[in-house]
């Protein structure tokens, strides 16, 4: 089928069409159409941004990257916990790009590329375990709780054929299957402010300054925790918006190319992301201190 855009949704098969959002939609074309043609990443319809904000999470986490690596100069194992890092976005970049560019093919398609977005989700969550557990737990823990994530994924590879796609998926059950990973990767995260909160409660000097004495340096003890509660509300927005399809449905139309429900849990993701880069650069030099190195 030649490729349509420009479509309103009373104009595209029930399957495509979004709650709350009225325009921007295409419909059949090839994958060429779709990646750089009229209804590519470089037009306007109600899926570029979903693509862009995953891109331009990939362009933010490339960059920290590289800055770590010529500011930071991990090596070891150290520097594979930054690599992992950065490879959950890389992992999943090109499947979620093609879930949101080529559902307007065919329903054939648009379910085959929301399987593989919905599994590369859990794939990209293995090395992303792996990186936030190894400066907080023990080596063979991180790899244990690495293992469960690896676990979930692999529940996933099997059943994510079986998700529903576009306007029918149920985005609560969604939102639950994806949060069982996203409490195994977050929890070191949890457990690091856990131990600081519990640190700045004993602290030794009475005054509440929220710093301990590690490897003859101070570090800041309410870091983590704020930084755990910032991942947190992120989560819950992007979750929150997705779910009720906020806020597409409050204003039909009026988001349906910038602001719609997608893209808030998209940015979230992003949001998160930068945050657990954060997370690990503090981690990093907090234990690069305790064993005396400048």
């Amino acid at each position: 089928m030649p490729m349509r855009t420009g479509l309103r949704d009373e104009e595209v098969p029930l399957g495509l069409r979004l709650a709350g959002v009225t325009t921007g939609y295409r419909q059949g074309g090839s994958y060429g159409d779709c990646l750089w043609g009229r209804g590519g990443l470089f037009t306007w319809h109600n899926q570029t941004l979903n693509s862009w904000t995953m891109i331009w999470g990939w362009m933010l986490s490339t960059a920290l990257l590289r800055w770590t690596l010529l500011t930071l100069k991990p090596t070891g194992l150290a520097l594979v916990a930054f690599v992992c890092l950065w490879l959950t976005p890389t992992l999943h970049l090109p499947f979620t790009v093609g879930y949101h560019q080529f559902l307007c093919m065919s329903p054939y398609i648009l379910r085959r590329w929301r399987a593989l977005d919905v599994i590369f989700i859990f794939v990209a969550s293995v090395p992303l375990t792996f990186a936030l557990a190894f400066f907080v737990v023990p080596l063979p823990a991180a790899l244990g709780l690495t293992g469960v994530t690896l676990g979930l994924a692999l529940h996933a590879w099997h059943h994510a054929a079986s998700l529903k796609a576009g306007a029918e998926i149920d985005k609560g059950a969604n939102t639950r299957y994806v949060g069982y990973v996203v409490i195994v990767y977050t929890f070191p995260i949890l457990l690091q402010a856990g131990a600081d909160l519990l640190d700045l409660a004993l602290d030794a000097d009475g005054l509440g300054l929220g710093h301990a004495w590690r490897g003859g340096q101070a570090h800041d003890r309410s870091f983590v925790p704020g930084l755990a509660a910032a991942v947190a509300f992120s989560f819950v927005h992007g979750a929150a918006t997705y779910v009720a399809s906020f806020p597409d449905v409050w204003a039909p139309g009026r988001f349906d190319l910038v602001g719609a429900a997608q893209q808030h849990m998209h940015v979230a993701i992003v949001g998160t992301h930068a945050l657990e880069w954060l997370f690990l650069i503090h981690m990093f030099q907090r234990k690069r201190a305790a064993a005396g190195h400048v």
